[in-house]
């Protein structure tokens, strides 16, 4: 394997590199992770890097590293973002550990070790490999501009999501079991959670290939979603949170759980322009 790669340690605090390294791309991605690969495949994955470590003497636990990448800063900042849940450590752009699974995200990689086994046993030897990883990796990229436009105000960092794909908006916010926005690889998409005022509100943006696709989605999101909005976009849901639902250009705009309709056009008030 070329670059930088080679440079990875072949041992960290008594465990070492285990069998030969191996790489999957998008065609053979399933036969390293079935059942998983749909996820990376929704962004614009190119191929994983994966070695092994395994304390000298010892068939187990292991340390399995997999290096991703992902094409471009954006991309590892939303593969990282889809299931981010634990506490960061300080590795990277960003990262988490918890229950034996480090993850973390640097310029267009995003990285992942997990131990099988005792986790006690491997925390300091997978701190160490992370930290080492990332020193080999180019800081390139702060990720998505979409992400540098959202309000900042009660913002929960932790909990923004980055995407291409209904499914993964529905993970964190369930939306329809269609895709009544026409989230796609041709559009990107970003949520974001808040606390302001008791509530806790959640902003959509989806940014479309165009105005015209960017009309059309809102409109069809309107007739099945909010029929009762109409053309002002904005309505009260059954339980009792309002949703206000704008486009600007090629970006809708939806704020959904706002406990009023100011605090819904407030949110959406503060989107910063692009450029920023």
């Amino acid at each position: 394997m070329s670059g930088f790669y080679r440079s990875l340690p072949e041992q960290v605090q008594g465990w070492r590199k285990a069998g030969p390294d191996e790489t999957y791309d998008r065609r053979t991605l399933f036969d390293y992770i079935d059942g998983g690969a749909e996820l990376y495949l929704t962004y614009d994955f190119r191929n994983v890097f994966v070695r092994r470590y395994q304390r000298e003497g010892s068939t187990e636990p292991e340390i399995v590293l997999d290096v991703y990448d992902m094409g471009t800063a954006d991309e590892a900042f939303g593969i990282f973002s889809a299931e981010c849940e634990d506490e960061p450590v300080g590795i990277g752009r960003d990262s988490e550990y918890g229950g034996g699974l480090l993850r973390f995200w640097k310029s267009r990689y995003f990285v992942s070790l997990v131990v099988i086994g005792d986790a006690r046993e491997a925390e300091a030897a997978m701190l160490e490999l992370a930290r080492s990883v990332a020193a080999e990796l180019p800081d390139e990229g702060d990720g998505p501009r979409l992400a540098a436009r959202l309000p900042r105000a009660g913002l929960n960092a932790r909990e923004i999501r980055y995407f291409h794909s209904p499914n993964v908006l529905n993970n964190h916010y369930f939306l329809s079991d269609d895709n009544i926005l026409g989230i796609g690889r041709d559009t990107s998409a970003i949520l974001a959670k808040y606390d302001r005022d008791g509530a806790r509100p959640v902003l959509l943006m989806v940014q479309y290939p165009s105005p015209a696709r960017a009309e059309t989605a809102l409109a069809g999101f309107l007739k099945i979603y909010m029929p009762e909005a109409g053309a002002a976009g904005l309505a009260k849901l059954e339980n009792g949170r309002w949703t206000m639902a704008r486009v600007r250009g090629d970006l809708v705009t939806i704020v959904f759980e706002a406990s009023s309709a100011e605090q819904a056009g407030k949110l959406l008030s503060e989107i910063a322009p692009a450029g920023r």
